[in-house]
C-alpha cells in the first residue's frame, strides 16, 4: 500500500470512529467547599458538583470538575456548600402569628393564637402558608413535614388531663389550599392532615380520603410533594377512639405518622397513660413518629425501642414554650432514631435552623455537663439526613449525594467575616448564621439570593398577609 492510499485509510477511520462529546448537564457548581453530610464522607472538601436537568445530582466530587458543557456554572470560590435543612415538624400556617403568648406554656400559647387563628378562611389560610412557605426557604429549610391547619374549632382547654374534641368543621377547601401554597413557593414537603374528630368514623376517614386523592395526582407530577402523612393526636383528645382511627388511615394509605406526644410538663401522668392507647391500636413501628416526646418513662422507652417507632426534636419551641429537655442523648443509645424540627414560626419566632442547631448541640451537652455527648457531625446530620432517614425520604433528600435532590444552600463564612477557617464543618455549625446564607436553591434551581426570594412576589405577600391580618384582629376583638 503506497503513501496516498495510507493517508485516505487513516481518514476514512478517523471519520468513522465515534466522537466523545463532553457530558451535559444543567449545572456545575465549582471550587466550593463541600459538607455533603454523606455517611461515607464526614469531611469537608473543596471540589465540584454537577446537576442534571431534572434537577438530581449527577456528581460529587473533589478537586476540579471534568469537562462537562453545562447550561451554568458558578464559581463560589471557596464558599460552603451543604444541604438544605430539613425541619422534620413544622405547623407553616402559623408563620404571621409570630410572638404571642410569649410568657405561656403550650396550653396557654394554644389560647393566645387561637384568638385570631379560629376566625381564618381558606383564603387566608393558603397565603398563612405561603407566607411560612416562603419563610423557610429563604432561611436554607428546603424540606418539611407539615402539620396542616385541620379547619375545626375547639373548645381549647388548659392542659391536657381535660382536652375534649373539636365542635365544628369549618367550610372551604382548607387542606387543598395549603397544597397549593408549598407548590406555589417552592418548598419540598410532606403533607400531614388532622383527623379532626368531629362526626362518625366513617365521615372522619372519608374527609381525610378527599384530601388524599386530591394529594395524589399532584404527588405524581411535581417532586415537591413527597408523600401524605397523618398528624397523631392522642395527646389532645380524651379517648382511644383516636389511636385506633389514626391506625385504621395509616393501614389503609399507607402513610406515616407523626404525633405531638408527652410534650407538656402539665398532667404528665395523664398523657403518659394514653402511650398505652397507641400500643394498643397496634400503629407503633417503623412508620410511627413520637413528636417532641418529652416527657417520658422507662417503660415507655422499652416499648418504643422494641416497635421500631421514632422520634422528632425540637430544641428551640421546647425551649420557647417552657416544655423541658427531651433526652435525645438517651434515646439515640438506646437505637430511637431521632430527626429535629423547626416546628412552627410562632414558637420559635425565627424560623433560623443554625439557631435551632446550637441550641440542641449546647442543651445537650448543658444537661450532660460533657462537651463531647454530642458531635458537631451529630447534630448537622439529626437536622438533615438524620431526619431524611426517619420521614423515609433519604432517597431523595437529606444529603449531597449522586441521585438525590440538588436542594442546597451556600454559605459565606467569610461574609461578614467569622474569622479564619481551621475546621470548615466546625465554623459552619458553631460560627455561620443566616447572615451568611447568600443562596438557596431547590431541585437544581435557586430560589432564594441572600434575603430575595426569586419564588414569588414578596410585596404582594406582606400586603396580602396585612391586609388579612387586620381583618381577622377586627373580626376577633369583636367577638370577643
Amino acid at each position: 500500500m503506497n503513501k496516498h492510499w495510507r493517508i485516505l485509510l487513516l481518514v476514512a477511520v478517523f471519520l468513522t470512529e465515534p466522537v466523545l462529546a463532553k457530558e451535559s448537564v444543567a449545572l456545575l457548581v465549582k471550587n466550593a467547599t463541600l459538607i455533603t453530610v454523606a455517611e461515607d464522607q464526614p469531611d469537608a472538601f473543596l471540589g465540584y458538583m454537577t446537576v442534571a436537568d431534572d434537577g438530581r445530582i449527577v456528581a460529587v466530587a473533589a478537586g476540579e470538575p471534568p469537562a462537562v458543557s453545562a447550561k451554568k456554572v458558578i464559581d463560589l470560590a471557596g464558599a460552603v456548600v451543604a444541604p438544605g435543612f430539613i425541619s422534620a415538624h413544622s405547623h407553616i400556617y402559623m408563620s404571621p402569628l409570630r410572638g404571642l403568648g410569649h410568657d405561656q406554656n403550650l396550653y396557654g400559647w394554644f389560647k393566645a393564637w387561637d384568638y385570631y387563628l379560629r376566625h381564618t378562611n381558606a383564603d387566608d389560610i393558603y397565603w398563612f402558608t405561603l407566607h411560612g412557605s416562603l419563610d423557610f426557604l429563604r432561611n436554607g429549610i428546603t424540606t418539611a413535614y407539615d402539620f396542616t391547619y385541620p379547619p375545626a374549632v375547639d373548645r381549647l382547654s388548659d392542659d391536657p388531663s381535660t382536652a375534649v374534641a373539636p365542635t365544628f368543621i369549618k367550610p372551604g377547601p382548607f387542606e387543598e389550599n395549603q397544597i397549593k401554597a408549598k407548590l406555589d413557593a417552592g418548598l419540598r414537603f410532606i403533607n400531614s392532615p388532622w383527623l379532626s374528630e368531629v362526626g362518625s368514623d366513617e365521615e372522619i376517614i372519608a374527609r381525610y380520603q378527599a384530601v388524599y386523592d386530591f394529594a395524589k395526582p399532584l404527588m405524581a407530577e411535581n417532586p415537591l410533594f413527597l408523600k401524605m402523612a397523618v398528624s397523631g393526636a392522642q395527646q389532645f383528645n380524651p379517648t382511644n377512639r383516636t389511636a385506633k382511627l389514626e391506625g385504621t388511615v395509616m393501614h389503609e394509605f399507607g402513610v406515616i405518622n407523626q404525633s405531638h406526644f408527652l410534650e407538656s410538663p402539665s398532667a404528665v401522668e395523664e398523657q403518659q397513660k394514653k402511650f398505652d392507647w397507641y400500643l394498643d391500636a397496634g400503629v407503633l413501628g417503623p412508620d410511627f413518629i413520637f413528636g417532641h416526646f418529652i416527657h417520658t418513662n422507662d417503660y415507655i422507652l422499652q416499648k418504643v425501642v422494641e416497635t421500631g417507632a421514632k422520634m422528632s426534636w425540637q430544641p428551640t419551641s421546647n425551649g420557647r414554650l417552657a416544655d423541658g429537655i427531651a433526652d435525645v442523648v438517651k434515646y439515640r443509645e438506646l437505637g430511637i432514631p431521632v430527626a429535629v424540627g423547626l416546628d412552627d414560626q410562632s414558637c420559635t419566632d425565627v424560623s433560623d435552623p443554625f439557631q435551632n442547631l446550637r441550641i440542641g448541640l449546647y442543651t445537650m451537652r448543658g444537661l450532660y455537663k460533657k462537651s463531647d455527648v454530642l458531635s458537631i457531625q451529630d447534630m448537622l446530620y439529626l437536622h438533615t439526613l438524620g431526619s431524611a432517614k426517619v420521614l423515609g425520604i433519604d432517597k431523595d433528600v437529606g444529603s449531597l449525594e449522586p441521585g438525590k435532590f440538588a436542594d442546597f444552600i451556600v454559605v459565606d463564612l467569610r461574609d461578614p467575616d467569622t474569622g479564619p477557617i481551621y475546621e470548615p464543618l466546625a465554623s459552619y455549625v458553631l460560627a455561620s448564621s443566616l447572615r451568611n446564607l447568600k443562596q438557596v436553591w431547590v431541585g437544581g434551581k435557586q430560589v432564594a439570593d441572600g434575603t430575595h426570594l426569586l419564588t414569588f412576589d414578596e410585596k404582594k405577600v406582606r400586603k396580602e398577609i396585612d391586609q388579612r391580618v387586620t381583618r381577622i384582629q377586627q373580626v376577633a376583638d369583636t367577638a370577643e
